[in-house]
């Protein structure tokens, strides 16, 4: 059994990354958090854990990388719950001159983290917990650290090589700016996109629980993604359905591309296989990019996103009091569109 939370969140035109998640594991439910967006949306995360988990223990909290969409309501978390485990990367530790890389952010995480006695772990590609149920599947450390050397040295880019149905607080509903249309377009989606070195130094996390597996991405980019790739297909559990996948970056088209999403989800299909999230603000123009929300659905991922609600996945748990079925996207007009 397991249920995983992606909470609405969002300030002026920001999207942000905010996950709480529990799974059955022997005789108990194991909590993790991945991710806090932004401060405010972190005392959100506590009360939704003591409230709708029922429990004020978190076994691991787990910051995919330093954007303050990502990281800021980590604080809250740590501050207000009893938290076991954090997984952080610690860029000082790996190279001197870092101050660009969002270090005050980090350390000052990094001294609550010690402060209230959780233990600090840097998370790397094969890095797993409880039995294998969660495992990293990237970054490498050696990317992380070409990352790194990347934004030292001034470049502009990285280049280095259903059991599981929606709930939700209401319905989410696409943007009215965003047409739907009866038929899949043409894909416009390539594989040039490129995104930022910290966005590809997201930590990419897989659950392998009920039978299933769910893929939560973070900001990470087509380089990071093939790496993670290349480690997803030599796990034990690379033979169970994926039943959840969490699109890159908000729904970006510069952090997937056709090529990646083939590895990743299988190729264009008729039938839904299963579902993908999009964590992205109302208040967002550019997110999702149709482009995108039109790629998941392509190959048989139709998109919710928690553009007007929170929304959850439970396998095995009932939906919750008060809770309705979410609405993915439908296919949507992409001409014009020019993304983030």
């Amino acid at each position: 059994m397991y249920e995983i939370d992606f909470l609405k969140l969002g300030t002026e035109e920001k999207s942000g990354d905010a996950i709480a998640l529990r799974f059955s594991h022997g005789q108990r439910w194991v909590v993790v958090i991945v991710d806090g967006g932004f401060t405010d949306v972190g005392f959100e995360l506590v009360d939704h854990v003591k409230g709708w988990y029922n429990t004020s223990h978190v076994d691991l909290v787990i910051s995919t990388h330093p954007d303050a969409d990502h990281i800021n309501g980590l604080t809250p978390v740590l501050e207000n719950l009893n938290v076991d485990e954090l997984f952080i990367h610690l860029p000082g530790q790996h190279r001197s001159d870092v101050s660009s890389w969002g270090m005050e952010a980090t350390n000052d995480l990094v001294r609550v983290a010690r402060r209230r006695g959780v233990t600090v772990t840097e998370p790397f590609t094969g890095t797993s917990r409880f039995g294998g149920a969660l495992t990293i599947a990237g970054p490498t450390a050696e990317y992380y650290e070409s990352l790194l050397d990347s934004v030292r040295l001034g470049s502009a880019q990285a280049t280095a090589a259903s059991r599981g149905f929606a709930a939700a607080v209401g319905v989410a509903v696409r943007k009215l700016a965003r047409i739907a249309v009866d038929h899949l377009p043409f894909e416009t989606l390539t594989d040039l996109g490129e995104t930022s070195e910290r966005n590809n130094s997201s930590v990419i996390t897989l659950l392998a629980i009920d039978g299933q597996r769910l893929l939560l991405t973070a900001d990470a980019g087509i380089p990071a993604l093939t790496n993670a790739a290349d480690c997803l297909e030599t796990l034990p559990s690379s033979g169970l359905p994926l039943a959840l996948a969490q699109v890159p970056h908000h729904g970006s088209p510069h952090n997937v591309g056709p090529t990646i999403l083939n590895r990743l989800l299988g190729p264009e299909t008729s039938l839904i296989r299963a579902q993908a999230i999009i964590s992205a603000s109302d208040r967002a123009p550019k997110h999702p990019s149709p482009k995108v929300a039109n790629a998941f659905l392509r190959r048989g991922y139709p998109a919710h996103t928690t553009e007007k609600a929170g929304v959850c996945f439970p396998s095995g748990v009932a939906i919750r009091p008060g809770w309705s079925l979410s609405t993915p996207l439908p296919a949507l007009d992409e001409g014009g569109e020019d993304g983030d």
